[in-house]
């Protein structure tokens, strides 16, 4: 039996391929930012930490490791340690085998004694954890690594730490050093892995992406369908390109993203996105009459070169993973080689107060973001709002449903309107808003779920939810909207609680069609009245 409300009248509506909201942007005091540190001193490391605006809160310092007998060899620096624990930062350090197998098999059969000492160690220096960056062992030292991360999950206190940084894996390769990681067993002993998701490009191979999107987002879903829980995943992050001469086509060297702009400029090179990939990439052509340029020690010969790697735009796409697989956080080899014009953008991120690549600085972020948290709203895609796009009839209905909670009771609805097929990815919320008397048909049995609505519509909706009361004393604020306006009342209202403004001074638009992007600022402007009126349905 429908309520008999008639606080709402035919409206054209609204939608943005609503999926259903992914986990909110907002920060948990568990989610995990890190980014290794490597290769300087510590008052760079220090300068480098402040200039992420709060985007991190783990560092990951090269303290520990490895003697020739497989025993730990370390080298603390407490002055850097109380120093990051003043910003409020947790120190993991990690232990490295620098890629010796060797060694690294030498540590796994001492790994009693070595595990002692790491976490005794770890104790005495007053360190938040241990990041085991112990790379390159062979498929058959599967399960003495696992054995390895037991043991010193048995010997750490609670409150301490294990992080494991494993090779990225989306082809589920079993031999190598691929297989050397039970990454299922590994998740049990640690508080998260540090995926590697990046060296698709590798030194020494042929000219492509450092970790195109497609390779992140298949490490990511390998761990997964390896009975990983996702919170125990930390995606890694390159802040490193690599560089290859075009003539030889094969290549490689790593170069640090802070130094890939003046590169290019200083060669007059050009910078590009790769939509398949999103990655950045970038050409250049050295010239006899120019002057040197020197990667890793090596001066560039003459000739083209392409760097690839990532820039804003590429590592906005991938930190969305976070959220779409609902990660831990997020992870990066190294803080000391990140262009520090991501830290904006990366800090918003990981703060929960940016979203959508498309919505950032934009006018109404702030309020789009305020209605994806609540579960409101969503974007295009996952990666996109389309703030400037317009509305359809179906997607109002849809927004004003989760807003009014009518989308938790998963009721019954009837099958009223005609064009409104049972696969329509809006016939549940259009059916209630119908049962509910929110918004009619424009005929009958006739919803046109994808017109479009108009300003006064909308304004004319919100008014009849909310249910606010007619002053009569206030009058209209513009010239568009006179009193024998049809929606006069309602716009009044509106506007003089703030809810709605004009497009320009003294001027509504009254029949112009609603943007994605201020149907978020009216709703959210509202959204504290649209809470209250939840408890009448």
């Amino acid at each position: 039996m429908k309520k008999n409300i008639n606080r709402y009248f035919l409206i054209p509506i609204m939608f943005a391929t609503l999926f259903a909201a992914p986990n909110s942007t907002v920060a948990s005091v568990d989610d995990v930012h890190m980014s290794y540190l490597y290769g300087t001193n510590s008052n760079t490391s220090l300068k480098n930490i402040d200039k992420t605006l709060g985007a991190i809160n783990t560092v990951t310092p090269g303290f520990y490791e490895l003697n020739a007998d497989g025993s730990l060899k370390s080298s603390i620096d407490h002055s850097f340690i109380e120093q990051v624990h003043k910003r409020g930062l947790k120190v993991v350090p990690f232990i490295s085998n620098h890629w010796d197998r060797n060694l690294a098999q030498i540590a796994m059969a001492n790994r009693e004694n070595l595990t002692t000492q790491i976490a005794n160690s770890i104790i005495k220096n007053n360190l938040d954890g241990i990041d085991i960056d112990i790379e390159n062992l062979n498929y058959t030292d599967k399960d003495a690594f696992t054995d390895f991360i037991r043991l010193l999950h048995a010997k750490l206190p609670k409150d301490k730490i294990i992080s494991i940084a494993v090779a990225a894996n989306p082809n589920n390769w079993t031999t190598g050093w691929h297989g050397s990681y039970d990454y299922a067993k590994l998740s049990e002993y640690s508080d998260y892995l540090m995926v590697m998701s990046y060296d698709e490009s590798y030194q020494g191979g042929p000219v492509g992406p450092v970790a195109s999107l497609s390779f992140v987002e298949r490490s990511i879903q390998s761990l997964l369908n390896q009975g990983v829980d996702s919170k125990k995943i930390v995606m890694g992050l390159p802040f490193y390109g690599r560089i290859w001469n075009d003539a030889e086509k094969i290549g490689g060297d790593g170069v640090a993203n802070k130094a890939i702009p003046g590169i290019v400029n200083n060669h007059n090179g050009k910078f590009y996105f790769d939509p398949n990939s999103k990655s950045a990439y970038a050409k250049f052509t050295v010239k006899n009459s120019d002057s040197p340029t020197m990667i890793n020690g090596k001066k560039l010969a003459p000739g083209n070169y392409t760097i690839w790697y990532d820039n804003n735009l590429s590592l906005k796409y991938k930190l969305r993973l976070v959220e779409k697989y609902n990660l831990r956080g997020s992870g990066s080899w190294d803080l000391n080689q990140a262009n520090s014009g991501i830290w904006k953008f990366y800090s918003a991120w990981a703060n929960g107060t940016h979203h959508f690549i498309d919505s950032e600085n934009h006018w109404a972020e702030k309020d789009i973001l305020s209605l994806f948290n609540k579960g409101w709203i969503s974007g295009k895609n996952e990666y996109n709002f389309d703030p400037n796009g317009h509305l359809t009839r179906a997607e109002a209905v849809t927004i004003l449903i989760k807003a009014l909670g009518l989308d938790a009771k998963n009721e019954s609805v009837p099958n009223y309107f005609a064009d409104v097929p049972t696969n329509h990815w809006a016939k549940q919320s259009i059916e209630l808003a119908n049962k509910y008397n929110i918004v009619n048909g424009t005929d009958t049995q006739i919803f046109e779920p994808n017109a479009r609505i108009t300003r006064a519509q909308l304004a004319a909706i919100l008014s009849r939810v909310v249910d606010y009361p007619t002053n009569n004393t206030i009058k209209s604020p513009f010239y568009d909207v006179p009193i024998g306006h049809w929606a006069y009342a309602d716009i009044v209202k509106l506007s003089s609680r703030g809810i709605i403004t004009g497009k320009e001074k003294g001027k509504f638009a009254p029949d112009d069609y609603v943007l994605r992007a201020q149907i978020a600022a009216m709703v959210n402007r509202a959204s504290a009245d649209l809470e209250k009126y939840q408890v009448r349905y």
